[in-house]
């Protein structure tokens, strides 16, 4: 026990002490997918700043051209919009394949994600065949989509970085099950394929976060525990080339290492939480029910 406390102490203070990567030497180009919201936001706003041009992909081609227009207006980079709804479209690698062949990608951060709309029992998830369709759909297969579209180029070229977006719920999301596995696959698809191409100039980061501040989490305030998107994506690029899997924030990394301490009982506390979310949810959705039938 003491030896395996050293070792995750040593891990810690080599993740937020240590130089990391710069995402500059990797290239000039980032492809950042979610990225018009939230963490995805954060990513394209951060590697901007460190002077990188941004291809940012999502669904939504309005919101791509008003944070397109707002990286280049605050920075001195240059940008690219690609519409993709990855829970419908089936092109998604051709699209990306064709839309990046000229450009010299570096980083590609596999932000994009979808989940319940609030914890549910398994068998009750509304409309739930389409619902856990979506979720591996996006969460799994466009991850693979998009990083086979990326990495040939990367591994041409002798050099690149693939940032996947996992969850602490990888580690055990009652209520959550079919996201929370969706998340699992993704952590452990990044340290396999980590294993298979470091030896091409490949690093691959896998970042599993707890709260942050976000439309996602609905959580509008910042605090110890939950970052400001930026400011996440700030910290998980700081340990680029460090770690194969981190929290991606100091508070973070210490709630996983807590919850992984309590095993069992931490998972049952999960699930009361979840349990206490999902009421709160329902009591929310018959209450606007209510109110439709009155107008």
């Amino acid at each position: 026990m003491t030896v395996w406390l050293l070792v995750q102490l040593v891990s810690f203070l080599a993740r937020y002490c240590m130089t990391p990567i710069k995402p500059k030497t990797l290239g000039s180009w980032a492809v950042v997918t979610g990225a018009t919201d939230g963490i995805g936001k954060g990513f394209c706003i951060e590697l901007a700043r460190q002077g990188m041009n941004i291809v940012l992909v999502s669904r939504n081609l309005e919101k791509l051209n008003v944070v397109a227009k707002e990286i280049e207006e605050k920075f001195t980079v240059k940008t690219k919009v690609v519409d993709i709804d990855f829970s419908k479209d089936t092109n998604a690698q051709p699209r990306l394949e064709a839309e990046t062949a000229e450009l010299d990608v570096g980083i590609l951060v596999n932000n994009v994600g979808v989940s319940y709309q609030y914890p549910e029992f398994f068998l009750a998830i509304e409309d739930g065949p389409a619902q856990c369709r979506s979720i591996v759909d996006c969460n799994i297969i466009a991850t693979m989509d998009v990083t086979r579209a990326i990495l040939p180029g990367m591994v041409s070229r002798g050099k690149g970085a693939i940032i996947n977006l996992s969850s602490f719920l990888a580690y055990g999301g009652p209520l959550l099950s079919v996201y929370a596995a969706s998340k699992a696959f993704v952590m452990q698809w990044s340290t396999d394929i980590q294993l298979e191409y470091n030896d091409k100039g490949i690093t691959v980061l896998c970042a599993a976060p707890y709260y942050v501040a976000s439309n996602m989490s609905k959580i509008r305030h910042t605090n110890w525990t939950t970052p400001s998107a930026t400011d996440y994506s700030k910290s998980v690029l700081s340990q680029l080339g460090l770690t194969m899997v981190t929290a991606g924030f100091w508070s973070h990394d210490l709630i996983t290492y807590v919850l992984s301490l309590l095993g069992s009982l931490g998972q049952n506390k999960m699930k009361d939480m979840l349990v206490s979310v999902r009421a709160r949810a329902i009591r929310k959705k018959e209450k606007a029910l209510a109110t439709e039938k009155k107008e």
